[in-house]
């Protein structure tokens, strides 16, 4: 018998919801976009950091980015990595938001930037990313 292997890669995720408009104006204008976006927001993202260290009143994800990640990325999934890299590199312990990401990455939607990131670890590029 056959076995059939996928691997992850760019054409198995939804890149369109990586950007601010990957959602309508009617998903954008319902209770549930608010909600959503505040909740995914305010994840803290920790670099260099262990898992027995607290963000009081925060939902923390302890992420480790891959230094040498040789595969393409998309320009949103690029432009992640590039912030996400040196947040590793050049500290000692490093923490941000994902709000304070998508700003930076100028998307106004939260959900983007999450998806950014969810598609990040799926391709192996980044790891501890979890939303419970």
């Amino acid at each position: 018998m056959t076995e059939i292997h996928v691997e992850n890669c760019q054409e198995h995720l939804c890149i369109d919801l990586e950007h601010d408009g990957g959602y309508d104006a009617q998903w954008r204008q319902s209770s549930d976009y608010t909600d959503v976006d505040k909740c995914i927001g305010n994840i803290a993202l920790v670099f260099n950091g262990s898992q027995d260290m607290a963000v009081d009143g925060m939902k923390v994800c302890y992420l480790t980015v891959d230094e040498r990640y040789p595969w393409n990325l998309s320009p949103g999934q690029k432009k992640a990595y590039e912030l996400l890299l040196p947040l590793q590199q050049g500290s000692t312990y490093a923490i941000t938001t994902i709000k304070k990401l998508a700003d930076a990455m100028e998307l106004e939607i939260m959900h983007a930037a999450y998806k950014r990131l969810e598609n990040l670890q799926s391709l192996g590029v980044i790891s501890g990313l979890r939303l419970n």
